[in-house]
């Protein structure tokens, strides 16, 4: 979903370093995390999972089947739903989808102006995307998103829905000349000048930090080039685990998770001490025994995240430094540049893609997943080496020369297929209760629905498998005298009730003349995403639309600075981002630019909503990955009952998470069946996404992919 944007404004000299150290172990890091924790932390998961299989759910899955009754009930409509029903249906597993809203996607969501119009050059830029809006195009962590996509894409070609087709162009994710401002600055600076600016931060300038920590030097250097001290200090903190990880990965992961029951901030004010800036140390900084102080690591969070954010869990946050590092080239460790993708004309057209092949009676083949995997270097090619020339790319969103072309095997087109509804909109599931009755005493699950498509009436439903994908908050179902789950192990309960999610604010707002681009000159070369310590913090500049006169700026905050434009009415919130618009560009006439405010014509907020639950995504506090994230995967009921959603996975903000969980969950359902057929089918068309289920079988299969 890609909701977190973790950068600094600086450089320092030994970050250029750490990110190529990233490149090489960068595709594995969180599949490793996951199994990691389940080996060492998860023997309740792994013992949980050993008895539901020796019991009666081969049984109860293979009468359904041959029955062809729906097996799997999925609740929610997002990604991870999708992504389940889609596995299924290549399976020839029958499933249905109950989603509560209007539309599929879930956090997945563009906005679009009411006067919006692809075809027309002055209005096609006039959306912004509410949740998701990129995703790194080179990590092999996340290369199953662009997987599903080319998959989906050769069922609707078969279908004559080219309409429908997800096409990737480029996200422009950064810029030498996007803007920067904190502390009453007299003037913005661009960020080509930032990398030995205080930005006021110092005491003689109006701030609180030690000048010596933003006083440009030479001291400790490996060349001769200047930084200023307080940039290198998250570089220091991530140096020891990245080293470790690069080396071992279980020595790595034992370096690190000591510290899971830290958050960021304690960390940096109660463990890292001065004496481990190593060369970079100078006494005039304190006793090389001395934490951080409160300034100092105000200033890293104020810089790299938002107010608020480094009370997560710091093996949260050192992990995220992994997702960020796939954003660069990892078949050419020498080019610096990042490159991410958003979906053309807007995100909310791939879910929409995935609900018509859905919506048919036979989607994904196996050859085409297959094919599909190679064509993007989840797997070796037949030349027996990874490649990456997916057919979906628009001109800008083109690899560079470096990027070698995949080889990939010859598949046949999916055949063109009748419809069959498995998506239901507008469906509110107000509960799913088990019942060991069931299925001749196989055991089962009872759904609730209700139909707010036509006069709301309740539609009960039964299934032997249910996956639930909803947020952790959405299991308040706000109904008289019925909990949404009843029954649940203690552990589930709390992991629910505990997991934490973090709040994120947006706002789009449309202006008559893109200024911003005028000024910089830049236009279709994109600008990226300017920064200031206002309760906006974040502009994202639009990477389209830059043909038009009119276009919108998108406003992005997380945390605390989310929680207080949150609480404001959406008019006053729109009014609170334009100060901060004005702020970068003092020397433009903000309001007279602004198209005014016209809820969905001009302008738009989110903050949360009644489907999010409260909470944009997961970012879990201290301690949580070892206590809750094993209990999540954990399915309740003799197997009947499964969870998935990012929440459940350790890719945490991004859709590439909603698929992991689902795959997991999925993946726990068929083991029951005790069907390896079924398993090596899914995982030729699907790929060998993380399933954190310690065995044999997983590495055998893995194999046999490479």
């Amino acid at each position: 979903m890609s909701y977190l944007q973790f950068k600094s404004h600086n450089q320092g000299p030994l970050q250029d370093s750490s990110a190529k150290q990233t490149k090489t172990q960068q595709g594995s890091i969180k599949r490793s995390f996951s199994n990691w924790i389940i080996e060492n932390y998860g023997t309740d998961y792994l013992e949980t999972l050993s008895k539901q299989r020796s019991n009666r759910g081969a049984e109860r899955f293979n009468n359904c089947v041959a029955s062809n009754q729906p097996v799997v009930g999925i609740i929610g409509g997002g990604f991870a739903g999708m992504y389940a029903g889609l596995i299924l249906q290549s399976l020839g597993i029958e499933s249905q989808i109950f989603e509560g809203s209007e539309r599929v996607g879930g956090r997945i969501d563009t906005w679009y102006s009411s006067n919006y119009d692809a075809s027309n050059d002055q209005t096609s830029g006039l959306y912004g995307e509410m949740g998701g809006m990129r995703l790194p195009q080179y990590s092999e962590d996340m290369l199953p998103v662009q997987h599903l996509a080319l998959a989906v894409n050769a069922v609707l070609k078969s279908n004559d829905m080219n309409d429908k087709l997800v096409e990737w162009r480029k996200f422009y994710y950064d810029s030498p000349v996007q803007r920067m401002r904190y502390n009453n600055m007299q003037e913005p600076i661009e960020a080509q000048d930032s990398s030995l600016n205080s930005l006021n931060f110092g005491t003689d300038e109006g701030g609180d930090i030690p000048m010596v920590w933003v006083t440009p030097t030479t001291q400790g250097s490996p060349t001769s080039t200047e930084y200023l001290p307080i940039n290198v200090i998250l570089d220091k903190v991530n140096d020891k685990f990245i080293k470790a990880l690069d080396e071992s990965f279980a020595a790595g992961f034992a370096l690190l998770m000591p510290f899971d029951n830290y958050s960021m901030w304690a960390y940096l004010t109660n463990v890292f001490t001065l004496g481990q800036l190593g060369e970079y140390y100078q006494e005039s900084m304190g006793p090389k025994d001395a934490n951080l102080s409160y300034n100092v690591t105000s200033y890293l969070e104020t810089l790299n995240v938002g107010t608020g954010m480094y009370s997560v869990s710091f093996v949260e946050m050192v992990i995220a430094v992994y997702d960020w590092g796939g954003s660069t080239n990892p078949y050419d460790p020498s080019d610096p540049n990042i490159y991410m993708l958003t979906v053309d004309k807007g995100m909310q057209n791939f879910p929409d893609a995935c609900q018509a092949v859905l919506n048919l009676e036979s989607g994904v083949t196996a050859d085409v997943g297959y094919a599909a995997q190679q064509q993007i270097g989840m797997i070796k090619g037949t030349n027996d080496q990874k490649g990456y020339s997916p057919d979906n790319l628009t001109a800008a969103a083109q690899p560079p020369a470096s990027v070698p072309q995949a080889e990939s095997s010859p598949s046949t087109p999916p055949p063109a297929s009748p419809a069959k509804q498995r998506v239901f909109l507008n469906h509110q599931v107000l509960n799913s209760v088990h019942d060991s009755s069931l299925y001749d005493g196989l055991g089962g699950m009872k759904v609730s629905v209700k139909d707010n498509s036509g006069q709301g009436e309740t539609i009960e439903k039964q299934f032997p498998y249910v996956i639930s994908t909803l947020p952790n908050g959405k299991y308040l179902n706000g109904q008289t005298n019925v909990d949404f789950f009843e029954g649940l192990s203690f552990s589930k309960a709390r992991a629910l009730r505990e997991s934490n999610y973090m709040p994120s604010f947006k706002a789009f707002i449309t202006f008559d003349s893109q200024f911003w681009a005028i000024l910089s000159e830049r236009q279709d070369a994109g600008l990226g995403v300017g920064t200031s310590d206002r309760s906006n913090r974040q502009i994202v500049y639009p990477s389209y639309g830059y043909d038009a006169d009119a276009g919108v700026l998108q406003v992005y905050c997380w945390a605390q600075d989310a929680e207080r434009l949150g609480a404001l009415t959406d008019e006053e919130a729109i009014n609170e981002c334009i100060k901060g618009i004005q702020y970068l560009y003092p020397e433009v006439d903000v309001m007279a630019e602004f198209s005014g405010y016209d809820p969905d014509v001009t302008t738009k907020t989110w903050f949360w909503d009644n489907h999010a639950g409260g909470g944009a995504f997961a970012m879990f506090n201290p301690g949580q990955f070892k206590n809750l994230y094993p209990t999540l995967l954990t399915p309740e009921f003799d197997g009947c009952l499964n969870f998935a959603g990012e929440c459940c996975s350790v890719h945490h903000g991004w859709i590439v998470g909603a698929l992991d969980s689902a795959y997991n969950a999925v993946y726990n359902i068929i083991r029951q069946s005790g069907d390896d057929a079924l398993l090596d089918q899914m995982e030729r068309t699907w790929g060998a996404l993380t399933a954190p289920d310690i065995d044999s079988r997983s590495t055998r299969v893995q194999q046999m992919l490479r």
